[in-house]
């Protein structure tokens, strides 16, 4: 969450010409309301059946696509491995000041876990969280460690990496 997924997508996508699939924009298309709607209505459970659904949609196309994914997708049990199986996975690893920095007050209010969280609240959730969620995302097949590199520097990485494939 905050590390730049669909911006980075767009990017990457713009630059090769393949198409971007961010995961939360077609489940808000497909469920026809927004996340926290969702979220609201029908629990995260639900949601998460839906992300499921968008993402399997997405590796079985057989298409040059991009994936943008929620934080919390590749969590469930499989799904890690099916997009691995399917492609190239990349986790934008930073550590969780620097997420604190990137996601402003308009931006959490449009993800229900964090929504009204101050700084101090959404740190101590993301150091609560990534640590949970590790053991799934160090399973990619390529770990960018963004530390404190810019976004230029990163998308610089990511180019190269994805053109050497």
């Amino acid at each position: 969450m905050g590390c730049g997924k669909s911006s980075f997508g767009r990017r990457i996508a713009s630059e090769s010409g393949w198409e971007l699939i961010d995961t939360d924009r077609e489940i808000e298309r497909l469920a026809g309301m927004t996340i926290a709607e969702i979220f609201e209505q029908s629990g995260e459970e639900a949601f998460r059946e839906i992300e499921r659904q968008v993402i399997e949609g997405a590796v079985v196309a057989e298409r040059d696509v991009i994936v943008a994914l929620g934080g919390g997708a590749v969590c469930r049990e499989g799904v890690m491995e099916m997009l691995g199986e399917a492609g190239e996975t990349i986790y934008l690893k930073m550590p969780a000041e620097r997420l604190v920095r990137r996601m402003s007050a308009v931006g959490r209010a449009k993800r229900p876990k964090i929504a009204g969280m101050g700084d101090a609240e959404l740190t101590e959730y993301i150091e609560k969280t990534l640590p949970e969620r590790e053991n799934y995302y160090n399973k990619a097949n390529f770990v960018l460690d963004c530390g404190e590199a810019s976004d230029a520097a990163l998308m610089k990485i990511l180019l190269e990496r994805l053109g050497s494939l």
